[in-house]
């Protein structure tokens, strides 16, 4: 029943955001882009292999409350899908863990925004500072 309610919100996300149509505008900044062939968690997942991090996303860890929705957001909206990436100019050599960090689009839809729009998750507020991305209108409340 959790997962019939997550299609239904990614669904109902995905056909009434007027913001998602126009993703395409000006976007010149793509460094990475293949299919989305592994999601990891709500923050992570993999675009040809390469692992990204989700640029000042902080969703849920396993055990936690969320952690379920959150990652199945993601695969509904991302999972074998075209995977484009805009690396984080901030945080260019990655994290401790190898993950590449950035925005993600999947399809075109910014999924860094959709999960702060539906609320699954916390702004990575530690990396307000550093990120190219803290001014974004997804990001910009948490982080000022």
């Amino acid at each position: 029943m959790m997962i019939l309610a997550i299609v239904f919100s990614t669904t109902l996300y995905i056909s009434n955001s007027d913001s998602l149509a126009k993703v395409h505008e000006q976007r010149d900044d793509i460094e990475l882009e293949g299919i989305v062939n592994h999601v990891v968690d709500g923050d992570t997942l993999d675009i040809n292999d390469i692992r990204i991090r989700l640029a000042l996303i902080d969703t849920p860890e396993r055990g936690q409350e969320g952690y379920m929705e959150s990652k199945e957001f993601v695969k509904n909206l991302c999972l074998n899908k075209k995977g484009e990436v805009d690396i984080d100019d901030g945080q260019r050599r990655g994290d401790r863990y190898g993950r590449e960090i950035g925005v993600v689009y999947c399809d075109g839809i910014n999924l860094n925004n959709a999960l702060v729009e539906n609320n699954l998750t916390q702004i990575y507020k530690e990396y307000c500072d550093i990120s190219e991305f803290s001014d974004e209108k997804w990001a910009k409340p948490y982080c000022n």
